[in-house]
């Protein structure tokens, strides 16, 4: 299989990375897809978690809101006898 790369500029960046990691231009181009590929999938990945963890405050937004429970003075109160001592 071939890969006719006709930018200049693609070309020497590629032999300046395979001359630097003493690899051939072919392992420095491969090398160098497979690492923006792994950092584009790890940015979706981020991306999908930080919806999902969006999507789960904005359910416990929503119950607080409709359903905020019982208010802290109550708490409170179950917590202490009548002289002030805990339960």
């Amino acid at each position: 299989m071939t890969m006719n790369i006709k930018s200049k500029a693609a070309h020497d960046l590629a032999k300046e990375l395979a001359a630097l990691e003493h690899t051939t231009v072919t392992n420095a181009v491969t090398m160098s897809l497979r690492e923006a590929l792994e950092r584009r999938r790890a940015e979706v990945v981020a991306e999908q978690r930080r919806t999902r963890i969006h999507e789960i405050a904005d359910r416990f937004t929503e119950q607080i809101r409709t359903n905020p429970g019982p208010s802290l003075w109550t708490v409170t109160e179950d917590l202490y006898d009548e002289r002030g001592l805990p339960r």
